[in-house]
């Protein structure tokens, strides 16, 4: 290969090593659970799906492992557990158990087959999901958790809710709450290895704090990378985790222009800051990950507007908002032959061919 040719190919790998977040460290778990599964009855349920789908849950992060602190590892028989696809009429011959649902008698967790291939009719996120629902739920009586009700209308509710019978106006959730999780670790003596969203949340005081209860759960971001969970305070909360950012909090109007902008996969990329007061206390503002700078700035008489790029840089040479120019009154925008940004003192316009950044008083 000559070596030129070579160089290039050296240059592209170092670049692709830079464009893709590295992956996380295995870390051993604190603790291994054994499970074995079979089935009980007539079932028309597919056993190995039926494998699958639970090893897949127990696994997740977002529920019973506790982020890796406990491991599920399956047996062929016996185990701490036994996980038993089972025909409605053998659950109904259980003590304390219904023929309809699911149900947790010692150390075995029963599921119900008709209910695994069909969810019910309260369920409002399909049968793929009601799955990992029903095994976490089920799980979570063998774990130590017992029944639970909805807070209140329009809270997320817990796994250990029985959603399979009615959400009593709370949100439907598959996974585990974090107070859910924390009761499990005490129970298996472990910690909690929370994700990056959690350790936001948890800081920022959980439902006490400024983004209220969670109204969703840990859900990946369009483009894979990140993670974010959203929250009920009025106006729109949610947190944002990408590898390269950590998390960060955004609300109320900023967030709603950012998600105007097109959220991460617009032109400010991820969040890199919380929502912070500026130095006047008279605004608000979030910094975010756009290569060259970006920022939105709120003030309760201005909005919410973004500012970037070589505008950005400009803006800050003359004192962000404490300079002449004070607070954007706009977001950036095309002009002839550049961009712009207005503000409470003036502009500042990119001059694109001249490459270069002029300030206009008002």
């Amino acid at each position: 290969m000559p070596g030129t040719w070579r160089a290039v190919l050296v240059a592209l790998a170092a670049i692709a090593a830079l464009l893709v977040p590295p992956a996380p460290q295995a870390q051993a778990a604190d603790r291994v659970i054994t499970y074995s599964v079979t089935s009980q009855g007539a079932v028309r349920g597919d056993l190995g799906q039926f494998a699958a789908v639970a090893a897949g849950t127990l696994a997740d992060p977002r529920g019973w492992s506790l982020g890796g602190a406990l491991a599920f590892s399956r047996v062929a028989s016996g185990g701490d557990f036994t996980l038993v696809l089972a025909a409605p009429s053998v659950i109904g011959r259980l003590a304390g158990c219904d023929a309809y649902y699911s149900c947790r008698v010692g150390r075995n967790v029963y599921i119900n087959d008709d209910r695994w291939r069909t969810a019910t009719r309260t369920w409002p996120h399909g049968v793929p999901y009601y799955q990992q629902y029903v095994i976490t739920h089920e799980v979570g009586h063998w774990l130590g958790l017992g029944h639970s009700n909805c807070p209140a209308p329009g809270r997320t509710a817990a796994t250990m809710q029985q959603q399979s019978i009615g959400l009593q106006g709370c949100l439907s959730n598959m996974w585990p709450l974090i107070a859910e999780r924390d009761r499990v670790a005490r129970n298996f003596g472990v910690g909690v290895r929370w994700s990056g969203v959690e350790g936001r949340y948890l800081a920022l005081g959980q439902e006490r704090g400024p983004l209220g209860a969670p109204v969703t759960w840990e859900l990946p971001t369009p483009d894979t990378w990140g993670r974010m969970t959203h929250y009920a305070r009025p106006g729109g909360a949610s947190i944002y985790w990408h590898p390269w950012t950590g998390a960060h909090e955004i609300y109320g109007d900023i967030r709603a222009r950012w998600g105007q902008l097109g959220w991460e996969l617009g032109p400010l990329s991820y969040p890199v800051t919380g929502e912070l007061p500026t130095p006047d206390r008279r605004g608000r503002f979030n910094h975010f990950a756009r290569g060259d700078g970006a920022s939105i700035y709120w003030t309760p008489s201005t909005g919410a507007h973004e500012v970037y790029g070589r505008i950005r840089a400009s803006w800050a040479q003359q004192g962000w908002e404490r300079g002449p120019l004070g607070y954007p009154v706009s977001g950036e925008y095309a002009v002839p032959g550049g961009r712009r940004s207005d503000f409470e003192g003036g502009s500042i316009r990119w001059d694109s061919a001249r490459r270069v950044a002029e300030v206009l008083p008002r």
